[in-house]
């Protein structure tokens, strides 16, 4: 007679009551395994004596990670369950991936090594990134001379529109802080930069000539980028000869311009000069001109003690009140019957002095340089 047996499958967890004595795997248990299979979704291990675990979903952790694991290599990772419904052992990469991340993490950080971060988006403040597969944010003013935006004055939504062209870009970086508790931290590119900066400086001095793009320009003067990632500051005051107004007149982002290093400072801040590679056009003035000489230019501005004349070179000269008409002038409201700003006018050149400084005048030569002569000859109050 045959009788009725039911076999059943065993279970996942029934087979590991028979092999803890070779392989103890429990919840919270950390096992190893051998890469079978990878996608982007699931990772499956051969667990040795136990069977197929699988790692999937969110507890792959991340991408950095998991890019760091080759098919056939053996990895750890964390029982889960013991028996899923595809009854393999659950596992989960998170706990182990993110210790093994936050060491080399703080590794690199106390090393003070650099790293890529890749760009994933910008705010007003600067760049949120990912380095490493933790989250950070790089300061917009903790960039490199190469990716900082200059301009100023423009309006936020057209600088935010600037910043968010560098969104998928990696930039390399130094971590200058950690935070693994709140899994963040705070990247520079200027670190960086710095470090390249001073030993480029270095084949550098004052007086050197240095071929440059204007990279920003701004109201108190322009920077210039050299060396391809060595920036400095052309000061207003160093742009031209001339009086210079508005240094986004003179001088196109993009444009090409040679300028002298005049000063590096303690900090290995730059400060440039174009004007200095430029003729001087006083000294020029000075050679081709001596008193007597006829000056034309353009009243330029009205004072008190006289008028402001210009010529096209920029050259300025002083027609003090005393050498406009031979009788004592009293008020401004005199020198405005005289004279008018922007009328164009010949003057006779007085004296070329030392400091740069032109006189003028507008009457007979002779007498004018008697009241000249007289007024240079009056004792100064002590």
């Amino acid at each position: 007679m045959t009788s009725n047996v039911t076999q059943t499958q065993p279970s996942m967890g029934d087979l590991m009551q028979h092999v803890t004595e070779i392989n103890t795997v429990t919840l919270g248990n950390t096992i190893q395994g051998k890469v079978i299979h990878m996608s982007k979704n699931e990772v499956i291990l051969d667990i040795e004596n136990v069977g197929l675990g699988i790692v999937r979903g969110r507890e792959l952790y991340n991408e950095e990670y998991l890019a760091t694991i080759k098919l056939g290599e053996t990895v750890e990772a964390i029982v889960v369950d013991l028996d899923n419904e595809k009854h393999m052992v659950e596992l989960s990469f998170r706990a182990i991936g993110r210790d093994k991340i936050w060491s080399e993490v703080k590794r690199i950080f106390e090393a003070q090594e650099t790293v890529e971060a890749k760009i994933r988006d910008a705010n007003r403040g600067g760049f949120l990134v990912r380095i490493m597969g933790v989250d950070g944010f790089l300061p917009a003013s903790l960039l490199s001379p190469t990716h900082a935006i200059k301009q100023v004055g423009v309006e936020d939504k057209s600088l935010l529109n600037q910043m968010k062209k560098y969104i998928g870009q990696s930039f390399t970086v130094k971590i200058l802080s950690i935070n693994e508790d709140g899994d963040t931290l705070i990247a520079s590119e200027k670190a960086v930069s710095d470090e390249l900066a001073k030993e480029k400086l270095s084949k550098y001095e004052v007086g050197s000539i240095v071929d440059g793009t204007v990279v920003g320009a701004v109201d108190f003067g322009v920077f210039i980028r050299f060396d391809e990632d060595l920036e400095g500051l052309v000061h207003i005051s160093e742009i031209a000869w001339k009086k210079v107004e508005d240094p986004r007149i003179e001088y196109k982002i993009g444009q090409k311009v040679k300028a002298k290093i005049v000063e590096i400072d303690s900090d290995n801040r730059i400060n440039l000069s174009i004007k200095q590679l430029l003729p001087n056009p006083w000294i020029e003035f000075v050679k081709a001109n001596q008193p007597g000489n006829i000056f034309k230019g353009k009243v330029s501005k009205i004072v008190a003690y006289g008028a402001i004349i210009v010529n096209e070179d920029d050259i300025q000269g002083l027609c003090h009140v005393s050498q406009m008409i031979d009788q004592e002038i009293e008020s401004a409201a005199q020198i405005h019957d005289l004279l008018k700003l922007g009328e164009e006018k010949e003057f006779t050149v007085l004296s070329l002095e030392a400091d740069e400084k032109l006189y003028l005048t507008m009457l007979d030569f002779d007498t004018a340089q008697k009241i000249h002569q007289d007024m240079s000859n009056e004792p100064t109050e002590a």
